[in-house]
């Protein structure tokens, strides 16, 4: 009968709604020839209301329901007690079952009950009576109990329904204690407190407090905090939610957000609660720079853009590490003594592992009033990188109370402490053993007994003992629930069932969460509201700043978290999914980063066993993770990504099968772990090789992953691999894409230009970059394209034409890179210290060292703070100085340079690698100018030898001629003149005075000055610059003079140095008759440099230049 089937689906709809509605699980649906049955369980799962009351509301509302459906018969029983619940048979063929007396008396009373109507138990009627009026049944006798007894029928709510929400019941019931210092706490607090006390006097310390849950950790903060704000500390606290495991830097968020407010306010007396304002106020002021903005990027992804985000691509981690502790403590040092607590349960990401080490280290001598507090519950993993935190840092460690301290505690609960009263031995075991020497069990217990009138004062024996009934009076430990969770949430029984949705939905979220990324369910939920409400009235959210919640109770959050099955859990998860997909549809989420937006629907699709929908949330959060340049965190979404793909069924097609991986390997080459993403790409480019002989084939994606894995062996310098790879993968690129505006495409184009260009092949090159230049120039018209990857191209390119000796246009080139960099960057940034690099170079191959050597210096003192004095990036910028020191006579400063920048190369990379051959070419030459023949002759050799290493015939063939024609014009010189094997050092005293020419450069002038005593004789200097370059003036000789002469001398070289004046002569001049006199210090300055051209005597300088001149004209 299709008609009776419909009816009865129709039934089982209503009620399961219903059940569910009520806080209740549905448990079974039969039908037999006898009839069908409908069975609902009620708190078998959770402690969170009255299973009674839910249970008798459920059936009252089923009976409305059945009537509405027109069923003719019907009887509903209710009966409340203990039962077996749990899972029952072999695991093929496992089910959840409920069984038991009471489940058999619900069903007896079914039977008794009369049609459409509903009995209830003794027991339900006891529990529900407040709250529902009933009325007496007749005498019953049923199957299984023996003696007649009285059901009740449930006629009408107690109270008018409604759906507002209530504010009784007040979770402050429970005796939420000061801090009481304890014996066991004592020692720990004292060793915290001595750690607030060496930074207060600037010793900085790494204070880290483990112990597991529910012993205090927050307490015990909370105190110190307390201390350090009386003794005039700036506390920043961290916060983390759900989502924050999967980023980096996650710690820091919070605390660089108000750090960054509180800099503004203090500072500059602006309060503002807008970190973008904040940081535009301190970068107008110069407290911050441009460049600190990109890298607190990389922390807050508001305060930053694409455009600037872009320059942490490519950047090492120890670099990324150094820039961060940079910036940080420039917001720290204003904010000194401060004290800056992680907490999060010693859940720390690697790299903020990496600043908090490095910031420690530091703070000795650029924070030294600093206190970092780490909170853990577990012994911390720390990376092996920065084990040293390990042996540093100072411990403290909670573990559970002992008796004695748990009766001292009672004592302090009940009141009785110092009074002379004691706790009965029986109240202080059951406490105890139930409390597992947890204060905040203690707590609870505590209050659900007081709130049960269950402890009394026993004053024959002077002491607090259990009141009960005297069956139960042997059974003390017995009259506590055994579940915990029973008293935790006792407060909450009488809780509206909308609350107890919002509890439950805030459990699946997290201890922490962040409103503005769940306003989406305040739409049909009105859950942020409701979340305000149970915090204003029952204390069970905190507010930490303007926009994010945390459970005030870590036993609360628990206890309700384990109340939810598995299915409840995800199908809460599934809710949120639903309204989220929704409210995204309709645009809104605005005020959401939008990789935070992916990573957030991603991470409730896997938990509610959506994996389509989570695979693509995933993909989509790790592509909005490197448009960031966020590799770390771009990497583990990748990785989740294909996880969740694995249980898929059944498999996506091949590209969405092998796009992860090859993103995921690009994210690990950024990441310099060339190891592991060799495995990961190698993997994937044969699968995707054998697709290609399939029907399947996908050419787009075999072309990914043939030059992602060229990329990886051009960056290891596998030029001969990287080719071939590329060669296979570009004609299909080409035919695939035809727009002449298609990034996919030049990306590919000048990847294989670049590695043409380190193979040697430079013409090629070159049309391939103009190539790539043409598309991504088209692309930055139309906006797909941005200024700063704009500037990639033109340095690329004038690599490329530097290369090919066309120095005009690999200069111009350049300095359409540093143009669009400096628009966008302080002269500081590293990306600006690349283009003065090449500037400097290309214009001392145009014969314009000169005007190079000032952005020579620049780019070191860039990289130096930058990279640091071991990078490849500082190494490079010495070589391009040295040449251009070589290049205007100073060959004996362009030696010294060489051999720093060679030293480091050794340092980093591999043995015989070919970066090298370039420093060595240009070493030689400078050693063969200084006369050092049979040592330039070794270098020049080795050079060969490494060549012979890395190309094979035909590549970079000019490097290898040019290095076997110096080797044997070298050995003709060395057989020819013996005297040329010692090193002629004629440079180092006698650098050439400039040549005079009145009529074009002006009058000749020596200069004698006490530079570096004040400002006003760099200020004369640099006035003569300009005189010089009007050609009225022709400075040739500099006399420094008054003790310290030789570090006057080494500060004025360095002023014309940067000034562009290289070539002019220093002179070390007489004392003045100072010597040794105080107060004639020289100010200190980056540019002052030791030069082993100066002039030890300045008198023969000017004896020199005065020859050199006309008479009378200096």
């Amino acid at each position: 009968d299709t008609t009776l089937l419909q009816l009865m689906n129709s039934a089982f709809v209503s009620l399961s709604q219903i059940t569910y509605s009520c806080n209740g699980a549905v448990r079974d649906m039969l039908c037999d020839d006898k009839g069908c049955v409908f069975i609902a369980v009620f708190g078998a799962h959770s402690h969170e209301v009255n299973p009674c009351f839910d249970a008798t509301v459920c059936a009252m509302r089923m009976k409305d329901a059945l009537d509405e459906l027109n069923f003719e018969r019907f009887s509903l029983g209710v009966s409340f007690g203990e039962c077996f619940c749990g899972e029952v048979g072999p695991s093929i063929r496992a089910d959840y079952v409920v069984m038991g007396t009471e489940v058999n008396m619900a069903a007896r009373l079914m039977g008794k009950a009369p049609n459409r109507g509903i009995l209830a138990s003794k027991r339900v009627y006891t529990n529900s009576k407040k709250f529902i009026l009933f009325r007496q049944s007749e005498h019953l006798k049923v199957k299984g109990k023996d003696g007649f007894f009285h059901a009740y029928i449930p006629e009408a709510r107690a109270f008018a329904p409604s759906t507002s929400i209530i504010d009784d019941g007040n979770l402050s019931d429970s005796p939420e204690q000061p801090f009481i210092l304890l014996p066991s706490r004592e020692y720990e607090m004292t060793k915290m407190l001595r750690a607030l006390h060496e930074a207060e006097v600037s010793i900085p310390k790494v204070l880290i407090l483990c112990g597991g849950p529910f012993l205090g950790k927050s307490r015990m903060i909370s105190s110190l905090s307390e201390n350090a704000i009386s003794a005039n500390f700036t506390v920043l606290q961290s916060f983390r939610t759900s989502l924050d495991s999967f980023t980096s830097y996650f710690p820091f968020r919070q605390i660089t957000l108000t750090a960054l407010l509180m800099c503004a306010s203090k500072l500059l007396g602006q309060v503002t609660d807008d970190e973008v304002a904040a940081i535009e106020m301190l970068i107008e002021n110069k407290i911050l720079t441009k460049t600190d903005r990109v890298v607190l990027g990389s922390i807050l992804p508001t305060v930053s853009d694409s455009q600037l985000l872009s320059l942490l691509k490519g950047q090492s981690t120890t670099a990324l590490t150094k820039s961060i502790s940079d910036t940080l403590i420039k917001l720290f040092v204003p904010l000194q003594p401060i004290m800056v607590v992680f907490e999060g349960d010693g859940e720390i990401d690697p790299s903020s592992w990496s600043v908090i080490s490095e910031m420690q280290q530091r703070a000795v001598v650029e924070c030294s009033r600093l206190l970092l507090v780490i909170s853990s519950r577990n012994v911390l993993t720390i990376p092996s990188a920065v084990s040293h935190l390990q042996r540093e840092a100072e411990y403290a460690k909670l573990t559970p109370l002992d008796k004695y301290e748990t009766e001292i505690y009672l004592e302090v609960l009940l009141g009785v402490h110092d009074k002379g009263i004691g706790v009965d031995q029986k109240l202080l075991d059951a406490v105890h053993d139930r409390a597992n020497g947890c204060p905040s069990f203690i707590e609870y217990i505590v209050s659900w007994a007081l709130g049960k009138k269950m402890i009394e004062y026993d004053e024959g024996k002077n002491v607090m003992s259990f009141n009960l009934p005297v069956t139960q009076s042997e059974d003390v430990a017995a009259a506590i629930p055994k579940e915990l969770s029973s008293i935790v949430l006792a407060s909450f029984n009488d809780l509206p069932a909308i609350l107890w949705d919002v509890l439950k939905i805030a459990s699946c979220i997290g201890f922490s969460f962040d409103e503005n990324a769940y306003e989406a369910l305040d739409e049909n939920l009105d859950f942020m509201p409701r979340v305000k409400t149970l915090a204003a009235t029952h204390d069970v959210f905190e507010r930490i700043d303007g926009h994010r919640y945390k459970w005030k109770h870590q036993a609360v959050y628990e206890a309700v978290k384990s109340l939810l099955i598995g299915n409840q859990r995800a199908q809460i998860h599934s809710m949120i999914v639903d309204v989220f997909e929704h409210y995204h549809k309709n645009g809104h989420f605005s005020n959401m980063v939008k990789c935070d937006l992916h990573r957030l629907f991603a991470w409730h699709c896997t938990l509610a066993g959506k994996w389509d929908a989570a695979y693509n949330q995933y993909m989509e959060a790790g592509k909005r993770a490197e448009e960031t340049y966020n590799f770390p965190e771009a990497a583990k979404m990748y990785e989740e990504a294909i996880s969740s793909q694995k249980k898929i069924d059944p498999l996506p097609l091949l590209r969405s099968r092998l796009l992860p991986t090859v993103k995921l390997g690009n994210c690990l080459r950024e990441l310099a772990r060339y190891n592991d993403a060799e495995e990961v790409l190698k993997t994937c480019l044969e699968e995707a090789e054998r697709a290609m002989k399939k029907s399947d084939a996908d050419e787009q994606m075999y072309v990914h992953s043939l030059t992602a894995l060229a990329a990886l062996n051009q960056a290891q310098s596998k030029y001969n691999e990287a080719k071939e790879l590329y060669e296979k993968a570009l004609p299909i690129a080409r035919n695939l894409q035809e727009s002449r505006t298609s990034l996919w495409l030049a990306v590919h184009i000048a990847g294989y230009a670049e590695t043409l260009r380190k193979s040697g092949d430079l013409p090629t090159a070159e049309t391939l970059h103009w190539e790539a230049l043409h598309i991504r120039s088209c692309s930055a018209n139309e906006g797909a394209c941005t200024s700063l990857e704009l500037a990639i191209s033109y340095t690329q390119l004038g690599c490329t034409l530097f290369g090919q000796k066309k120095y005009e246009e690999a200069y111009k080139q350049h300095r359409l890179a540093l143009k669009t960099r400096f628009e966008y960057l302080d002269f500081s940034h590293g990306h600006v210290s690349e283009s003065l690099n090449y500037c400097a170079e290309a214009l001392c191959s145009l014969g314009r060292a000169a005007d190079g050597i000032p952005l020579a210096i620049h780019a070191v003192n860039i990289r130096k703070v930058v990279f640091g004095t071991s990078h490849p990036a500082y190494a490079h910028a010495l070589s391009i100085l040295a040449s251009c020191y070589h290049a205007v006579g100073r060959s004996c400063d362009a030696r010294d340079y060489f051999e720093e920048c060679l030293s480091i190369c050794e340092a980093v990379f591999q043995k015989n690698h070919a970066n090298i051959i370039p420093n060595l070419m240009n070493y030689g030459k400078v050693l063969c100018s200084t006369g050092d023949y049979e040592k330039a002759k070794s270098v020049f050799q080795r050079a060969i030898v490494i060549h012979k290493k890395n190309f094979t015939e035909g590549q970079r063939a000019s490097e290898l001629e040019t290095c076997q024609s110096q080797v044997q014009e070298l050995t003709e010189k060395i057989e020819s003149n013996t005297k040329a094997l010692q090193c002629a050092s004629v440079c180092e005293r006698n650098m050439p005075i400039p040549t005079v020419d009145i009529k074009k450069k002006g009058t000749p002038i020596i200069v004698i000055t006490d530079i570096g005593r004040d400002v006003d004789d760099e200020y004369a200097l640099v006035l003569l610059a300009s005189l010089a370059r009007m050609h009225l003036l022709d400075p040739i000789a500099v006399v420094a003079t008054l003790s310290p002469q030789r570090e006057r001398a080494y500060l004025a070289r360095g002023v014309l140095d940067i000034l562009g004046f290289p070539n002019i002569p220093i002179g070390i001049g007489s004392c003045g008759g100072a010597k040794g006199k105080a107060g004639l210090d020289v100010y200190s300055a980056e540019y002052s440099r030791s030069c082993s051209c100066i002039y030890e005597c300045g008198v023969e300088l000017m004896a020199r230049a005065l020859s050199a001149s006309p008479g009378k004209s200096v």
